[in-house]
């Protein structure tokens, strides 16, 4: 669990990051809809959002802090998602072909031919 908190950690960054760019760009109004991350892992879940100090979980505090404050402030909001349905899946896991195809049809991607030359 502590390997997908620092993961959910390193995306809350990136996120914050995003958000500070977008509001800087004057095309866009100045107030944003939280950036929403998506999760497979419950505990991990649970964990961000969890007020409660673990003397277990010392060694990400920080980084728990962190979550929360961003999670607090509306820059994220962290949301459950199944395996099966998560369409990141692919890039992290190795998936039989037709289940690669369904994830590229969902994707609105179409796979390359083999008969260019």
């Amino acid at each position: 669990m502590a390997s997908e908190f620092i993961a959910l950690t390193s995306t809350c960054k990136e996120a914050e990051w995003l958000n500070d760019l977008v509001s800087e760009v004057p095309i866009w109004p100045k107030s944003m809809a939280p950036i929403s991350i998506y999760c497979d892992s419950e505990s991990t879940l649970s964990k961000a959002y969890n007020h409660v100090y673990n003397d277990k979980s010392r060694h990400i505090g920080v980084r728990h802090n962190y979550v929360l404050e961003l999670i607090s402030f509306g820059v994220d909001v962290i949301d459950f998602v199944r395996s099966d349905v998560n369409l990141a899946y692919p890039f992290t896991k190795a998936m039989p072909r037709d289940m690669v195809y369904k994830t590229l049809k969902e994707m609105r991607l179409k796979p390359l031919e083999n008969n260019q030359k």
